[in-house]
């Protein structure tokens, strides 16, 4: 509590205020805090309400309270007056409460009849009807005795609930009965110590499907769920026909736009065709591509498609699937187009990684070393025809001595072309080696460059580092105020020692051997890394003649890169073996159950073949 005296000397009474609350108000006095976000009405009021004086405190300092856009090292220091002028400059700001009411009906009116707002409707109902669907397929499970109550009850609980039902919603696009493939995906193995039954579930349809995943049919009607329920089926089927009436609008709107068409659709498809029948199939081809711009709201004509939506948006990717193959464009291409900007710079990455890592280019400097070599045995030759013409005793010493030096510089370049030729040899096998890797970063390169070619700003570059700094900043800063529970408590913690590890103790004996393997391994150095912090190497471009030094450090990295790729080759091998065993197990287990189903009934309730299992219409217990 403030003395009384000091109260009545030193400060004033003041009253603090919105601006809504102070319009029409008159005071002696206001203050504001601006910031770079203050609206132009946020800071038009408090700077014209007060008689006496009207003070802005300007922040001047933007930190960046994201840490994807950087980090301490990105502050932006501003000048007041600049952060006011920006504030105040409203020429490419729209404001939509200084709009009237007309041009806000008639926008709302367009958007009400737009191919999006019927897609997202779509796009909502379908989940829903979705995930109401794949509980009922669950309770079925539970009741067949597939999985427990208590797993059911999990899967209800967990995050990934609605992970599981886009994936199934994928398989039911791609042409296949969403029904069996979850059946498949709970019956593959037992769900017994999998933390998230989702996530399992998920993992393995996502496995199982790898390759088959790709969306068919053209039309929302194609993509619409089957459902059980009629209300659902409507309401989705009248979406669908919107959708569809939308592209048609489109489709007549630029065919009868003759040469004012868009830019895109001539473009992709050429002019406008006179005759009737050319002129009904490219409006159709133009009414499936541009139904597709608007519904993502992609409305620049130098790429008619934009950035591809992520394979989770699943009715927007079939979209973008179809528009694609309506452009006649290649699959190839369309994998790195489908891409994040996170994914394509992984790819960038990798590929400046990989090339850091080859062996030295040392094509010139073999030339050079066997140029200088085929000289060298030239010299010796000339010389050695010098001193047997020769008369006088001691030119033919001299000459003799001659050959014998450019005979052995000769032998001596030769042995060093051979080393050079290891790692010439080294660096072809890399290439070949790392071929995907370094046509992977190029392409991901070119379309970074296509998609921010308008970028005025460069895109912020964020380490893995500075993630991870980030990430545990923030749980650092959570764990403070995070309530201990139940799951954190473990009667059977193993508390571990590591400086006691390093002294072979009895105790030691007792510890599981994986951890005791955890703690005590050293992973190996990444050889991407080893060599990002090497000087780059130089002259490989000059034909020349390297020295031994050179070559020898050359060939050590050529044996260090054949060493890697031997490494890779037999660990691909490895996981391509366990993956072929995997293989072989799941298809025993599948017959074993199939053989089990024909004899003993389904599961352990005999009596239950696959219809019982699979049809929703049936009683589970089996008295329809």
């Amino acid at each position: 509590m403030l003395p009384a005296a000091y109260v009545a000397e030193h400060l004033a009474l003041g009253y603090a205020s919105t601006k809504n609350a102070a319009q029409g108000s008159t005071v002696h006095g206001s203050h504001t805090v601006t910031t770079a976000r203050t609206s132009p009405a946020g800071l038009y009021m408090p700077l014209t309400r007060g008689q006496d004086a009207n003070t802005a405190y300007v922040v001047t300092v933007a930190e960046v309270e994201d840490p994807a856009q950087g980090d301490h090292r990105h502050t932006v220091y501003r000048d007041p007056v600049a952060v006011l002028a920006r504030i105040l400059d409203t020429t490419d700001q729209v404001d939509a409460t200084n709009r009237s009411a007309v041009a806000t009906a008639a926008e709302h009116t367009e958007h009400a009849g737009s191919a999006r707002t019927a897609a997202e409707l779509f796009v909502d109902a379908a989940q829903l009807a979705a995930t109401e669907r794949t509980g009922t397929w669950l309770d079925q499970l539970v009741d067949t005795g597939a999985i427990t109550a208590h797993e059911r009850e999990r899967i209800a609980a967990e995050d990934g609930a609605a992970t599981l039902t886009r994936i199934l919603r994928r398989a039911e696009i791609a042409g296949h009965d969403p029904h069996h493939v979850l059946h498949d995906a709970v019956t593959a193995s037992s769900l017994d110590g999998a933390r998230n039954l989702s996530n399992v579930l998920y993992s393995r349809i996502r496995t199982e499907y790898a390759d088959r995943l790709d969306p068919v049919g053209d039309t929302y009607a194609d993509w619409t769920p089957r459902l059980d329920n009629p209300a659902w089926s409507t309401y989705l089927a009248d979406l669908a026909k919107q959708v569809e009436h939308r592209a048609g609008v489109l489709a007549d709107d630029a065919a009868h736009a003759g040469a004012e068409a868009p830019g895109w659709a001539v473009e992709a498809f050429g002019p406008v065709p006179d005759a009737p029948e050319e002129r009904e199939r490219w409006a159709r081809q133009v009414g499936q591509v541009a139904v597709y711009r608007e519904i993502r709201d992609h409305t620049t004509d130098t790429d008619p498609l934009g950035a591809a939506p992520g394979s989770g948006q699943v009715e927007q990717y079939a979209a973008y699937r179809t528009a694609w193959h309506t452009l006649g464009r290649p699959e190839t291409r369309r994998e790195v187009m489908e891409l994040t900007d996170g994914q394509l710079r992984i790819r960038v990455r990798a590929a400046e990684r990989e090339e850091k890592a080859g062996p030295r280019y040392v094509a010139n400097e073999l030339a050079g070393t066997r140029q200088a070599a085929t000289t060298h045995r030239h010299t010796a030759e000339l010389r050695a025809a010098e001193a047997q013409a020769a008369t006088d005793p001691e030119q033919q010493a001299r000459l003799r001595a001659e050959v014998a030096q450019a005979r052995a510089l000769a032998d001596t370049l030769d042995r060093q072309a051979e080393q050079l030729q290891i790692v010439d040899d080294a660096r072809g096998r890399w290439l070949v080696h790392s071929a995907v890797t370094r046509v992977d970063g190029a392409d991901a390169a070119a379309e970074l460059g296509r998609r921010h070619v308008d970028d005025t700003e460069p895109e912020p570059r964020v380490t893995a580092d500075d993630w991870l700094d980030a990430h545990r900043a923030a749980t650092t800063a959570d764990d403070a105020h995070r309530p201990i529970t139940d799951t954190d408590l473990h009667d059977d913690e193993v508390r571990l020692d590591v400086g006691a590890l390093d002294q072979p103790t009895p105790d030691r004996g007792t510890l599981d051997q994986d951890v005791q393997d955890a703690v005590l391994e050293t992973p190996p150095a990444d050889l991407r890394e080893i060599a990002a912090a090497e000087p780059a190497p130089v002259d490989e471009d000059r034909v020349r003649v390297p020295t031994s030094g050179e070559t020898a450090e050359s060939t050590s990295g050529a044996h260090r890169v054949l060493a890697e790729i031997r490494a890779r080759e037999t660990i691909d091998a490895r996981e391509e073996a366990e993956y072929q065993r995997a293989e072989e197990l799941t298809r025993w287990h599948h017959d074993d159950n199939t053989a089990g189903h024909d004899t003993a009934g389904y599961g352990d309730n005999a009596g239950y073949d696959d219809a019982d299992v699979l049809d929703d219409s049936r009683d589970p217990a089996g008295t329809s």
